[in-house]
């Protein structure tokens, strides 16, 4: 376990490269950063400050991250290769690495937009408010979107709405949403509370809740078996994926979290939030 100051500012996103061999990560004002996840030494830094930085994901030409608009910025050097449009409230590239969604790039509106190009594909107006979260089914399938106001499940290629659910607890706050690796389970977060929901149902088989402060991101790890959850409480806490009982619990000292992250080959994990540390664990595989 290690655990360094990367940052004087918080975190709020993170992402392990393919190989797990490097961690980005992003935040309010901050320029995106590639790091090595074992020593902590600084790999590159974007030009650009980010805006807020909840999304951040590895496509096969480069890292996605908000600077304004949407940027694909190249992994080998940070620099700039395209951006799509000035507005982008929050993104989810879809699995084959083809596509992106984005909401917010226009009248609040969430589309499909192809990555090589730039084109826009399908579009649609959500009643969600500002859509803080999108996830993709690994399948390519399925899209979830949460905001300050409704849930969705949408079909991916024609952004159709599947399932959609207003919550009171919303407007709180929802920053935690994850789509499970076979594409079974849904988790989102509403403040204190985190929702498990089966797709394409969206029925809702379980939920958990904290004592005080909210959830703030949630990762599955690979083989589906774990939901890993960061909070404003300063925890990682693990569940099962069979019960959806707490299997462990780590508090570092670090502060409040506000984001999670668990490398593809699921051998590593990485946590960061408010106090701009970043703690790497290894994991039990």
């Amino acid at each position: 376990m290690l655990i360094w100051k990367a940052h004087s500012r918080p975190i709020d996103a993170l992402a392990f490269t393919p190989d797990g061999h490097a961690l980005a990560l992003s935040g309010y004002y901050l320029a995106c950063k590639l790091i090595d996840p074992i020593t902590g030494a600084r790999l590159w830094t974007a030009e650009t400050n980010s805006a807020v930085g909840l999304s951040l994901a590895f496509v096969p030409d480069g890292v996605l991250c908000r600077q304004g608009g949407l940027s694909v910025l190249d992994r080998n050097t940070g620099g700039e290769i395209r951006r799509f449009g000035d507005r982008c409230q929050s993104f989810a590239p879809a699995p084959d690495g083809r596509a992106v969604f984005v909401a917010g790039t226009r009248n609040d509106r969430l589309g499909r937009y192809d990555l090589s190009t730039g084109t826009a594909g399908a579009e649609v107006e959500l009643a969600s408010g500002a859509v803080n979260r999108l996830a993709a089914s690994s399948d390519g399938k399925w899209l979830a979107a949460v905001g300050c106001k409704r849930f969705y499940l949408l079909a991916a290629d024609t952004l159709e709405e599947r399932a959609s659910e207003s919550h009171r607890a919303l407007s709180s706050g929802s920053f935690a949403l994850a789509l499970s690796p076979d594409g079974r389970f849904l988790v989102y977060s509403a403040g204190r509370e985190m929702f498990v929901r089966e797709v394409p149902e969206c029925r809702e088989i379980a939920g958990v809740q904290l004592a005080a402060k909210p959830f703030m991101d949630a990762a599955f790890s690979p083989d589906g078996r774990s939901l890993f959850t960061a909070s404003k409480e300063g925890a990682v806490r693990v569940y099962s994926t069979t019960s959806w009982e707490l299997e462990k619990s780590f508090d570092w000292g670090i502060g409040p979290l506000r984001a999670i992250a668990v490398s593809p080959d699921g051998t590593r994990a990485a946590a960061a939030g408010d106090a701009g540390r970043v703690v790497v664990w290894d994991l039990e595989v």
